[in-house]
Order: C-alpha cells, then sequence, then structure tokens
C-alpha cells in the first residue's frame, strides 16, 4: 500500500548545484522507495546521445551500483550503445534513488527500486503511421541488457510494458480501476 506519491518528483544527488533528476512518480511505501519513469514515443524517436558530467564519476554511489556504474561508463565510451532507452537517464535516477535512502532520513529504511514502464504504440499520433516493429523489438532488447547490466545493484530495476500493467489491472476485482483499465487502453492504445 502506498504511503505517498508525488508527481513529477526531484530527487538530489548528494552535491550542490547542477541538474537533480526529476522522476515521473515518486511512491514511498512502507518498504519502498518506488522511482517511476514513463515512456510512451519518446523511445521510437531519434535523439541526441547524452553528455554527461564529470560529477558522476565521483566515488559516492557505493560497492552495490556497479551495475550502473558500468552503464554510465560504456554510455561515455559508446554514446550510441543504446539507441532507443534513454540509459543516461535510467542511471541517473538511481544513483538519486540511492542517494535519497543513504541521506534523507525518511527514506533511510525503504528498498530503492527504479520502475521503467514503456508503451509500445502501434501508430504515431496525427500521422497514423506505423511505428517501426523493429525499434520496439530493439527498445526491449535494450530493456533486458540493461535488466541484466543492474540485476545485483543495490537499487533495483523493474520494467514492464503500459499495455502488461493495464492488463493486469484490468484483472482486478474493484470494478473502477478494470473501468480506469479499459480507459486508458482505448484512449491510449499503449
Amino acid at each position: 500500500m502506498a504511503r505517498t506519491l508525488k508527481l513529477e518528483a526531484k530527487i538530489r544527488f548528494p552535491w550542490r548545484g547542477g541538474r537533480h533528476p526529476v522522476l515521473d512518480c515518486l511512491v514511498t511505501t512502507p518498504s519502498a522507495l518506488i522511482g517511476i519513469e514513463s515512456k510512451r514515443f519518446e523511445p521510437f524517436r531519434s535523439r541526441k546521445a547524452s553528455s554527461l558530467s564529470g560529477a558522476y564519476w565521483r566515488p559516492v554511489w557505493g560497492r552495490r551500483m556497479k551495475g550502473y556504474e558500468s552503464i554510465r561508463d560504456g554510455l561515455h565510451g559508446e554514446p550510441g550503445c543504446y539507441r532507443h532507452l534513454d540509459a543516461a537517464q535510467l542511471f541517473k535516477h538511481a544513483f538519486a534513488l540511492r542517494t535519497a535512502v543513504h541521506k534523507r532520513p525518511e527514506f533511510r529504511a525503504l528498498a530503492p527500486i527504479l520502475f521503467y514502464v514503456h508503451a509500445e504504440p502501434n501508430f504515431w499520433p496525427g500521422s497514423g503511421e506505423p511505428v517501426d516493429e523493429g525499434a520496439k523489438a530493439r527498445h526491449r532488447e535494450e530493456i533486458e541488457r540493461f535488466a541484466v547490466a543492474v540485476a545485483d545493484d543495490e537499487v533495483t530495476f523493474v520494467s514492464c510494458s503500459w499495455r502488461k500493467l493495464l492488463e493486469t489491472w484490468g484483472q482486478h476485482e474493484g470494478s473502477r480501476i478494470c473501468a480506469h483499465a479499459d480507459a486508458v487502453m482505448e484512449r491510449f492504445a499503449p
């Protein structure tokens, strides 16, 4: 059961200044701090490679963040290794979640979780052109590669498609949740 839910939640790195990540949603439960990042069409649009500040190489992430650090290092050495998944945004979110559970008293007993929920739309809005099936498959492959790389890290990484999430909600015993899932599925066709 969620204790708190905050939309567009800024969480800080362990330093002053600079830009700190903003998660789409931050949820606290009795045992977890869950940062949610949601994507719809973004993975299938062309984008420029992220530039990384030297601050991300500060030795402040702890021993159990080696997978996320390997993602960071790979992006620095080969910026195009993730073409559809915004791996830079995700490792930054993970670093910030890790910082929050170590630095903020209200989060200290909570397990940090990064939840990536993504759509796999069939058509582009407006034009009605189909979204490239190959790009969707590559996005899924990149998510899996990312998940494997960070599997043993302190910040647990979980991913799910919007379609699968809504199908799960549609099986809920509460009629309002089912109706909401159906309405979202019909309106957005994730």
